[in-house]
């Protein structure tokens, strides 16, 4: 512009810096034709600000209560992983839901104690005791069951007992009250004959629980079957034992034995019913008796008679008495014998011929009889007094001939006598 000198015309060269440093202006850059922007300083606050102020600090750690706090959590957490394997998560899980308290309670309290249940929840179900055998013969039985400790001696709780019959829908048996203890026991439990099936639930203020598995009982009063199928009525042995087979109940106790010598065997029927055991038997006839008591309880018996044969004809020849006193004559007297063939079996049909003699006495001689179908023959008859006195006195015999049918085989047997 005219008048006016520019401004590097009026401004020297500058002056370097003291002790001949160069400057450190930096050389001015071109202009772009924008304005260069005003630098603003900072303005101070008002004193009226600063009253208001409040200084920041920075927390160096937890307090101490939340610290100790967060150390009890962490070694609980440790006792939970430990009880985890002696069945304590449950009750330690729910503690810890209801709180840091509540969980050092289940932890420190025994496996047996149980917390009541909440107002409103539904227990879980009893269990029914099954018998050690299912079959009786009693028409009332007494059921045990085990309830949940959340509920043993806790008010407004019953156990209610359901029974199904064959063939017919579940009713309800009864209704009791939930004891002070986990076991509850129910007597005189009424049976219908047969299958008795029992479910038991929890009734509480929060509703009917789940029923427990079923448990049956059954009531079996009739007496089993025998059948002895081996051996047969009237068979004849030559050895020692007999085995003894038949049927009866399954499962049922089973005793055989020898009426004769008194042997026993004791065996078991298996799942069919079916049963064998070995009995002694002696010589001559066997009344052999199977006795058989089922799970339930009854009774029943069947029978046989077997012989064992020595291979021999036996006779054997008894009397009401064998002495006799002068003074006591006339008195009678019966003789019977018994002839047994080699078979062992009782000897029926055979020709007895008796005699008997005494001193001073005219020989008594009966009539042939035959044995019966038990292989016995009786012969009765009086002995008189001595027809003179002093006489009569003295030893004397009974003597039986057995003739068998065949008309050939032959034995005999006698008894002494004795008149004082």
């Amino acid at each position: 512009m005219p008048g006016v000198r520019p401004l590097h015309a009026t401004i020297g060269p500058m002056e370097p810096r003291r002790g001949g440093r160069p400057s450190q202006v930096s050389p001015r850059q071109p202009s772009t034709g924008r304005p260069t922007p005003k630098r603003v300083r900072p303005v101070a606050p008002s004193a009226a600000r600063l009253s208001r102020h409040r200084n920041i600090e920075r927390r160096r750690g937890l307090p101490p209560g939340v610290q100790i706090a967060l150390g009890a959590a962490i070694v609980l957490v440790g006792v939970i992983i430990v009880f985890a394997g002696v069945s304590k998560v449950g009750p330690i899980l729910a503690a810890a839901v209801r709180g840091l308290g509540g969980l050092a309670s289940a932890v420190i309290a025994p496996s047996e104690s149980a917390t009541p249940l909440p107002s409103g929840a539904v227990s879980d179900a009893p269990v029914i005791l099954a018998p050690d055998q299912p079959y009786t013969n009693s028409t009332a039985i007494q059921i045990t069951l085990k309830v949940p400790g959340s509920v043993a001696g806790q008010t407004g709780y019953t156990c209610r007992l359901w029974v199904t019959l064959p063939n017919a829908e579940a009713v309800i048996a009864t209704e009791v009250p939930i004891g002070a203890t986990t076991q509850l026991k129910i007597p005189d439990i009424a049976l219908t004959e047969g299958g008795n099936s029992f479910q038991a639930s929890i009734v509480g203020p929060g509703g009917e629980s789940v029923l427990s598995a079923p448990v049956t009982w059954i009531l079996d009063t009739t007496k089993p079957a025998v059948k002895i199928t081996s051996p047969a009525n009237g068979a004849s042995f030559s050895i020692d034992t007999v085995l003894v087979k038949g049927k009866t109940q399954a499962n049922s106790d089973v005793r055989i034995s020898n009426g004769t010598n008194g042997a026993t065997v004791a065996t078991t029927a298996d799942t069919t019913g079916v049963f064998s055991g070995s009995v002694a038997i002696a010589a001559g006839s066997n009344e052999i008796t199977v006795s058989v008591t089922d799970p339930a309880g009854n009774t029943n018996s069947a029978g046989v008679t077997v012989a064992r044969g020595t291979g021999e004809l036996r006779v054997i020849l008894t009397g009401t008495t064998y002495r006799f006193k002068v003074t006591s004559l006339p008195k009678n007297v019966t003789f019977t014998v018994v002839v047994t063939g080699p078979d062992g079996r009782r000897l029926g049909g055979a020709m007895a011929l008796f005699t008997v003699t005494l001193p001073g006495l005219e020989p008594i001689v009966s009539t042939p009889l035959l044995t019966d179908s038990s292989g016995a023959a009786t012969f009765t008859t009086t002995i008189p007094a001595p027809s003179l006195p002093g006489t009569g006195t003295g030893s004397g015999l009974a003597v039986v001939l057995i003739t068998l049918p065949d008309g050939v085989t032959t034995a005999s047997a006698r008894q002494v006598l004795t008149v004082q």
